[in-house]
C-alpha cells in the first residue's frame, strides 16, 4: 500500500534538515555588549552564568585562582587563554573568535554533528560562561556537563578555584 523509496526518504531527510537549518538562523544569541551574555531561551538546552542563581539554567562562572599582587583582569585573562589552549587540543571544539577578554567556540557532537555555541567573557577575576544548543529542545544536560568538565580540567591545573561545598 505505502512504499517509500530510498531516494524519497533521502530527499525528505535533506528537506527536513534544510528547513531545520533555516529555522535556526539567528539562534546563536551572542550579544554585542561586552559585559553581558545573552539570556538563555526557555528551552532546557542552555546554561549561563548571567542567569539567576535560582534558575535551572544557571551555571557558576569560573573563578580564577588569584595571585598575590596581581590585578584581577590579568588572572582571568590568563585563565581564558588557558581554556582556549585546552579547547584547541580537543577535536570537538572550534574556536570562532578569541581576544583578551572573550572567547567564542563551537562544540560539535560526535554522533550526529549537532553544534552548540559556547561563549566566555572575562569579568573581574571570573570568566562568565554560556553554552547553548543551536537546535532542538533538550540537550540532556550536555552543555552543563561540557562546561563542568572544562572547569574540572582548569581546577586540576590550579587555575580555577574549586566549588565551595
Amino acid at each position: 500500500m505505502f512504499e517509500i523509496s530510498i531516494r524519497g526518504l533521502r530527499r525528505g531527510l535533506m528537506f527536513g534538515c534544510a528547513v531545520l537549518g533555516m529555522s535556526t538562523i539567528g539562534v546563536r544569541a551572542m550579544t554585542d555588549d561586552s559585559t553581558v551574555l545573552a539570556p538563555c531561551p526557555q528551552t532546557p538546552n542552555c546554561v549561563c552564568s548571567d542567569e539567576s542563581p535560582s534558575s535551572r539554567q544557571y551555571i557558576a562562572p569560573f573563578v580564577s585562582q588569584m595571585s598575590e599582587g596581581t590585578p584581577d583582569s590579568v588572572d582571568a585573562r590568563g585563565l581564558l587563554a588557558a581554556i582556549a589552549t585546552y579547547m584547541e587540543s580537543r577535536s570537538e571544539f572550534r574556536i570562532v573568535m578569541q581576544n583578551d577578554d572573550s572567547l567564542q567556540i563551537e562544540a560539535r557532537s560526535r554522533l550526529l554533528g549537532f553544534v552548540d555555541d559556547i561563549e566566555m567573557r572575562v569579568r573581574g577575576n571570573r570568566v562568565v560562561v554560556r553554552s547553548a544548543s543551536r537546535v532542538g529542545y533538550s540537550d540532556l544536560g550536555k552543555n552543563r556537563r561540557r562546561l563542568e568538565s572544562i572547569r574540572q580540567a582548569m581546577i586540576a591545573q590550579g587555575l580555577v578555584q574549586p566549588d565551595k561545598p
